[in-house]
């Protein structure tokens, strides 16, 4: 009777260990230039929510004239600026994903 109990406590503990290195995020902050209005923002954010384990972009607008804010919320510990910038597709043409690095803050 001992050991089917342990094999399920074993897989327990097992698929607990699983479910929580799946609900990693890493953030992901850097710049992207041509976003000039929210309309702009809907769209790189829109693009950029395909990619697959991005869980929330948001982008701040530089009220002081600099490029806008991007930060990236994703399960991936890997994501990198030509990931990004591939999923823009088109839209690559207007905006410049200038920068994207993995952060330790949100």
């Amino acid at each position: 009777m001992k050991t089917p109990l342990l094999n399920l406590t074993a897989l327990l503990v097992l698929l607990l260990g699983q479910s929580h290195a799946a609900d990693a995020s890493y953030c992901y902050q850097g710049e992207v230039s041509g976003v000039v209005c929210s309309a702009c923002a809907s769209s790189v954010k829109a693009a950029l929510l395909k990619i697959e384990g991005v869980q929330d972009v948001k982008i701040t607008l530089n009220k002081e004239g600099g490029n806008p804010r991007l930060t990236i919320l994703s399960n991936s510990p890997d994501l990198k600026r030509e990931i990004a910038v591939k999923a823009l597709g088109k839209a690559a043409d207007h905006y410049d994903i200038r920068s994207l690095e993995k952060t330790t803050s949100r």
